[in-house]
């Protein structure tokens, strides 16, 4: 069994200052992505045991869960992935967001006064910056590897205040936590592992492609009705399998039967994506992605396709297309693998 790592969060200006300007640098594209296709909600070296060329649970094992959204009508069952954490000096298992959209780890502010205030010693662990505020504690997953970063940044009037007991989702781990590394998601088994360096029999069983990382987001080509199109790989939640503003590709992967229409608002508008079943294949590198019953969506909203072509991609394609897959977001080598 290979295992494997990896809500809403809106930056909001008066919370950064210079410091994390690239968190906000292209504001327009991250919107789009978040505001969109996204639902709309809130180090460690590799030891892992090797049998018959297959992973045991092992030490670097994490074991991740599914959080069930809603948006616009729309049920998203593989929505948030939520990673099991303690903090240090607190007797309690947390849960946060691996959320690669942003570049920083985050807590959420309401969620925060109500662990200082059962834990008031951790009050000191707060550090009041030009406009934002930061929280520093080390933070260890369930596999008892500490994550990279000890400073959160504080999300405010986000979250939830109640007692303590009465909530466990306190915040987002960004792709600072993976840089330089790689992240491994076994979706079946749904198990994450993040490690410096594959073995190479590993690396044989998987089919790559380029990746780039940028703005914080994972670019790779996605192959269709004979072409490669450059694409956005969303690892938050994606209303929609596969969106594109490419009229044409969306009438090459799709018959117009079983066809649906789907309105969500973004920046105050409603945007109208229109659906169907796909039909062709599709792949990434030289594996076909799982097309039964799943569908595309075209839109073409105007300030979603400026955003797009500004950014010279057709779409974004959800996590719901590889819930048959383990792939590896190799930022050491720059490659997206699928298997």
């Amino acid at each position: 069994m290979l295992v494997s790592i990896k809500a809403l969060y809106f930056v909001k200006d008066k919370l950064i200052n210079q410091t994390f300007n690239v968190m906000i640098k292209h504001v327009p594209f991250k919107f789009f992505v978040y505001s969109i296709l996204i639902s709309l909600v809130f180090a460690c070296k590799n030891d892992t045991k090797i049998v018959e060329n297959k992973y045991e649970i092992g030490a670097d094992t994490i074991n991740f869960q599914w959080q069930k959204l809603k948006q616009g009508g729309i049920t998203i069952n593989h929505g948030a992935i939520l990673i099991p954490v303690t903090l240090e000096g607190i007797d309690k298992t947390f849960k946060m967001q691996l959320d690669l959209g942003i570049n920083h780890n985050v807590i959420y502010g309401d969620t925060l006064a109500a662990i200082t205030s059962a834990y008031p010693e951790l009050q000191n662990n707060i550090q009041h910056r030009d406009g934002y505020e930061v929280f520093y504690n080390r933070i260890q997953f369930s596999n008892h590897q500490l994550a990279k970063e000890d400073s959160l940044l504080v999300r405010e009037n986000f979250g939830k205040s109640e007692n303590l007991k009465d909530f466990d989702i306190i915040g987002t781990l960004g792709a600072n936590e993976i840089k330089n590394k790689i992240l491994l998601i076994d979706f079946r088994s749904q198990q994450l592992v993040i490690t410096n360096k594959l073995e190479d029999w590993e690396e044989d069983t998987f089919s790559f492609t380029p990746l780039s990382f940028k703005n914080n987001q994972l670019y790779l080509d996605l192959i269709a009705a004979g072409n490669k199109h450059a694409f956005v790989y969303s690892t938050q939640a994606s209303l929609f399998p596969l969106a594109t503003i490419d009229a044409n590709l969306f009438k090459n992967i799709t018959e117009a039967k079983n066809s649906e229409t789907k309105q969500l608002k973004s920046w105050g508008e409603e945007i109208s994506f229109a659906g169907s079943d796909i039909t062709t294949k599709i792949r990434i590198a030289n594996v076909n992605l799982p097309i039964n019953n799943k569908k595309a969506f075209f839109t073409d909203a105007k300030k979603v396709s400026e955003v797009l072509k500004t950014e010279n991609i057709k779409g974004v394609i959800g996590s719901d297309l590889f819930m048959n897959n383990t792939i590896m977001i190799d930022l050491v080598n720059n490659r997206f693998g699928i298997k």
